[in-house]
């Protein structure tokens, strides 16, 4: 596949930023997040009774798009400055490109071509490279006339929440004009302030994205409900009951956590302590008033403990102590009412991992989840995605994302070759899984 960058350019928005506004101090949960991207793929299907002309005013409008929707989102288009804990929003503008590639978009969604390859297709294609700049676009034009938008949002200051709210209303100014546009609160700061001091910031994880593949799991509606009755009736056979049904995701994250513990199992001869370890946002769920449209990282990661001594290895008990986990960290947000409380309880559960990583006698599953944001929303003008993708991570880790149709669910699993033929072969994923050519031929 040859990618070939025709174009290169700022974007900066519409309307100056005013001056009271371009000073933007992180809050303190900015501050100990990882100066890394998350980046993500848009595809848009072709479209083959437009004309070229119709073609180039997509294009153009893109670009004028993101100028107004930056006007609202202006620390998008500022830059990261390390020694203030700031973002220095003096509108420098938001790295746009655009690229013709000689694929076809169907090749990527069937996985016809390595996963690795989408990461060429988004302007940072290592999520660990250091810049000040925020956001960058890239905008690639494939042979078929379909169209992909990648995109690169720095970790620094942009979690899910905030990625795909930008996403959305880029969308929304594009298809109906900047005046539609819903503005995200950029108040985190003065919330959550850095007078709060960090004792602990999450470590930047070391690059081995050359030593690591990337393959998707796809898991229907069907198969969803087919794991979960199978979990429940299993729990009936042992006598133990749920605290209450699992959610969809509880149930993919301890597969996912089962699978790899196996693979541990099988390849040091035992059963090993383990860690899983997940996102949790708290927009909403603390006693501190944060906005429910604040930007900026609002979450903390939550840890469940697997110990090899005392427990078997099964699904339903896995379920359980992710979901004990889930409703002690609500029990806690809800009674937390001041931030230093709230940052502590982050650099604690950051610290905790650190030691474990450090002692080496319990293994590390790093997943996050990103179901239930409506990344299938965003329609520019001519139709919503038909996929949303990720791509190749540089550490072991799962991603869970929804399917664009029913509720299924599609997990990014990143590990050493080895492993991951092992991964491939555990009896429930390979039960309840399809690949991604079987999948989208019939949905």
């Amino acid at each position: 596949m040859q990618v070939h960058i025709q174009t290169r350019k700022l974007i900066k928005p519409s309307n100056p930023t005013p001056h009271h506004l371009r000073d933007l101090e992180l809050s303190c949960f900015d501050q100990i997040a990882p100066p890394t991207y998350s980046s993500f793929v848009y595809f848009f299907p072709s479209d083959n009774c437009i004309s070229t002309s119709i073609e180039n005013e997509r294009l153009e409008k893109l670009e004028n798009s993101l100028s107004e929707v930056l006007t609202s989102f202006y620390p998008l288009a500022g830059r990261y400055v390390e020694d203030r804990h700031a973002i220095d929003c003096s509108d420098q503008g938001a790295e746009y490109l655009e690229a013709q590639l000689n694929a076809n978009l169907n090749q990527f969604i069937l996985e016809e071509l390595d996963v690795e390859l989408l990461n060429h297709l988004v302007p940072f294609p290592n999520e660990l490279i250091f810049t000040p700049t925020i956001l960058a676009v890239q905008i690639n034009k494939f042979a078929c006339g379909g169209l992909a938008i990648g995109f690169s949002l720095s970790h620094k200051f942009t979690d899910g929440f905030t990625v795909f709210s930008f996403m959305n209303e880029w969308a929304t100014s594009c298809r109906e004009g900047a005046d539609r546009v819903k503005c995200l609160s950029f108040e985190s700061g003065s919330v959550l302030p850095a007078t709060c001091k960090a004792t602990h910031k999450i470590p930047v994880p070391d690059d081995n994205s050359e030593k690591l593949i990337t393959r998707r799991f796809i898991f229907s509606e069907a198969a969803i409900s087919a794991l979960k009755a199978k979990a429940i009736a299993l729990a009936g056979d042992l006598g133990l009951k749920s605290q209450q049904q699992p959610s969809r995701v509880q149930l993919m994250i301890a597969l996912m956590w089962k699978a790899r513990i196996a693979l541990a199992q099988a390849k040091h001869g035992s059963l090993r302590n383990s860690l899983q370890i997940f996102p949790y946002n708290f927009r909403g769920k603390t006693a501190i008033h944060i906005p429910l449209n604040a930007a900026g990282n609002l979450f903390r990661n939550i840890i469940v403990r697997f110990t090899a001594n005392d427990r078997k290895l099964d699904l339903h008990q896995l379920v359980n102590l992710v979901g004990n986990e889930i409703r002690h960290a609500a029990e806690f947000f809800a009674k937390t009412e001041r931030a230093e409380d709230l940052l502590l309880s982050a650099t604690s559960s950051s610290r905790e991992i650190h030691e474990e990583l450090i002692e080496g006698n319990t293994d590390i599953c790093v997943l996050t989840s990103l179901c239930k944001f409506p990344y299938y929303e965003a329609d520019f003008g001519w139709g919503k995605p038909t996929w949303v993708a990720s791509g190749h991570k540089p550490v072991e880790m799962v991603l869970l994302m929804d399917t664009r149709c029913s509720s299924g669910i599609e997990a990014w699993v990143t590990l050493e070759p080895a492993d991951m033929l092992q991964f491939q072969q555990d009896p429930d994923i390979l039960a309840y899984s399809r690949k991604p050519a079987e999948y989208y031929s019939v949905s």
